[in-house]
């Protein structure tokens, strides 16, 4: 999950009793007006999803006595039954659309003491199986973007009437900067002449915070997407442009938390909706960010709620997913949005920070709904044993059927920051990388876990790796070795910022806005260091796909011999072997545990620039830092 977002709260005001009060009068006045007064979540469903049955919340201010009768103008959308909410301004509505025919816009009437209210809302017929591409067999790379600092395609939106954040400022860096959803769309020929099989958006819902919107982690709604990056019909339009090109596109979820402006905490649904302790925000209502509290056999009940229940800031209320009309809410809200707009895959932030049995209650419901949907979690947990326990068929469970496929790899991605910073030894440095690897027997597929050196929330990896030639055999070791490898946007560039603080690794991409005096986009205009780098991620990317590794290839490896890794990636046609010098030293190539994967075959020395005409021949050492990657055909 991103670091915490303290910079941006230093001046709000800490009672949140008074947040919540001038929150609620403000959106109760402005967001209604806009709306019609009228709110239906969700807006449409579709006969052959659950089987056409959903519950939608009807909600408005003129809903002040409970709801006598609620009707349709349609024998197709059948009204199952009814109830009030906890507090008055919203009613629950079962419907049942499983006969309806066709996409038809009908009529929902509201009844409630003399009054009547007919609201607009729109049934389908059966989902298309089209709208998705097949379920994710392979393990294409994946490509992290943060919309608002990618490419902005439509400056028209740079500024939205009635959104409590108002412009752009490039030169600040919580500020948003003008990206948006048409800026990645025009972008995608890039990303897949890159070699990218999948996109990864943070949050594009809304996030009408007044400041500090533009990561997308603090929802306002979870129906809208957010204006400042488009339309609904940009994100179809996008996942669209998308699957034409062959590539996947990955929706971040986030049920643990809300915005604190929330329409549904301006004006609740729930009191119980909010793990919301007593007295005014501090820093003990906060959560205390330790994930290992869940699985510790020894912890006490008030650490796993203090991690469970606690707040990750004060503008991101901690959500009650015990609360079963809530729970079901946001399994809707998801299940909508996949079906509308044709989402391949869902990365769920902060996983293990809700509730596990509603939490693997949502995603579970997911996946019975969309097989196809590769889903996997963030948690930021130290040890492969932890993040194994969350998968679905994992060697032991967490007592729970998720429908995850995989989750963040984050005991690899520790391992390799490891293997940077430390001296050889039996587990340290490399040898730790090795250790991590060596316990996959833990996940049905390890193929399926995502693998990152870094992303919105950590150093630059080439900053992390202090040396380009450590960062370059991370580089190698991510894009060939097992998973499904995530690249944070920029790294193919060389970008290589720290952390200090978090805005500082969400810069803009050269060439994304008119304004900008290059283009990082194109060959010609890159300078020479930005080509270097994009040469030699796109080089390791045609290897990967190339030789379909990790869908077409079985991983074997040696442990660490003098600082000195091997492992290969064996294939049908061909062996794809990889040798990081990690020690300070020369040392020799580990031949002997090579032998079996090149032994009878061509084998080629690779090259970013192609064909290399370097022979093995007298090839007997490796600098330090060095990184060989070798191609034996058979």
């Amino acid at each position: 999950m991103h670091r915490m977002l303290s910079e941006i709260h230093k001046n709000n005001c800490n009672s949140f009793k008074v947040q919540m009060a001038m929150a609620f009068l403000l959106a109760w006045c402005v967001s209604w007006s806009a709306t019609g007064q009228w709110q239906v979540d969700p807006p449409s469903w579709w006969a052959n999803l659950e089987d056409g049955r959903v519950e939608l919340l009807v909600s408005s201010p003129l809903l002040d006595q409970p709801v006598t009768h609620v009707s349709t103008n349609d024998d197709e959308a059948v009204v199952k039954g009814w109830r009030d909410a906890a507090l008055p301004g919203h009613t629950w509505v079962s419907m049942d659309v499983s006969r309806a025919s066709a996409s038809k816009a009908i009529t929902l009437t509201i009844e409630w003491g003399e009054d009547r209210q007919a609201i607009p809302w729109t049934m389908h017929g059966s989902l298309p199986a089209g709208n998705r591409l097949d379920r994710w067999e392979e393990s294409p790379a994946m490509y992290l973007i943060m919309p608002d600092r990618f490419a902005n395609g439509d400056p028209s939106n740079d500024t939205v009437e009635g959104m409590r954040e108002q412009g752009v400022d490039r030169t600040e860096m919580y500020a948003r900067h003008g990206g948006d959803l048409r800026g990645i769309q025009a972008h995608l020929p890039y990303l897949k002449e890159l070699g990218v099989g999948a996109i990864w958006l943070t949050p594009v819902v809304e996030n009408d915070l007044a400041k500090t919107s533009y990561h997308g982690y603090a929802c306002t709604d979870g129906y809208a997407i957010d204006r400042r990056l488009g339309s609904l019909d940009d994100y179809k339009s996008l996942v669209q442009a998308a699957h034409a090109q062959g590539i996947r596109m990955v929706h971040d979820w986030v049920p643990n938390h809300w915005g604190n402006l929330h329409r549904l905490l301006t004006h609740p649904v729930d009191s119980t909706w909010v793990n919301r302790w007593s007295g005014d925000f501090d820093e003990s209502k906060r959560t205390n960010y330790r994930g290992t509290t869940l699985f510790d056999p020894y912890g006490t009940d008030r650490d796993v709620k203090g991690f469970n229940e606690g707040w990750f800031d004060r503008m991101m209320p901690d959500m009650n997913q015990t609360n079963e009309d809530l729970q079901r809410y946001m399994g809707t809200n998801m299940l909508w949005l996949m079906a509308e707009v044709g989402i391949d895959g869902l990365r769920i932030d902060t996983y293990t920070y809700g509730n596990a049995e509603a939490m693997a209650r949502m995603t579970k419901r997911i996946a019975n709904a969309f097989p196809r949907c590769f889903m996997f979690a963030e948690a930021w947990v130290y040890g492969s044993a932890k993040q194994a326990a969350l998968v679905e068929g994992s060697a032991f469970g967490w007592g729970q059927e998720t429908g995850l496929d995989g989750a963040v790899d984050f005991a690899w991605h520790f391992a390799m920051q490891e293997a940077v910073h430390q001296g050889e030894g039996w587990d340290r440095g490399i040898g730790k990388v090795y250790e991590v690897l060596a316990e996959d027997f833990l996940y049905p597929d390890a193929n399926r876990l995502v693998t990152f050196l870094d992303n919105h929330d950590t150093h630059r990896w080439i900053a992390e790796a202090g040396d380009d030639d450590k960062a370059r055999a991370g580089l190698a070791m991510l894009l060939l070795g097992r998973g499904m490898p995530c690249l944070y946007y920029g790294t193919e560039l060389g970008f290589r910022t720290r952390c200090e603080p978090d805005g500082k690794v969400r810069q803009d991409m050269p060439g994304g806005w008119a304004e900008d005096t290059r283009s990082a986009f194109l060959a010609q205009e890159r300078t020479s260091e930005e080509q270097a780098w994009h040469r030699w991620v796109k080089g390791l990317l045609d290897l990967r796909n190339r030789h379909s590794v990790g869908q077409g290839t079985r991983l074997e490896h040696g442990f660490p011999k003098q600082g000195v890794y091997a492992f290969a990636q064996l294939g049908p046609s061909a062996n794809v072997v990889v040798v990081v010098n990690a020690s300070d030293e020369r040392r020799p190539i580990p031949w002997p545990t090579m032998e079996e994967w090149v032994n009878g075959r061509t084998v080629r020395v690779w090259s970013p620039e192609g064909d290399s005409d370097r022979s093995i021949q007298g090839l007997e050492t490796i600098d330090s830092w060095e990184t060989l990657i070798l191609e034996a055909s058979h």
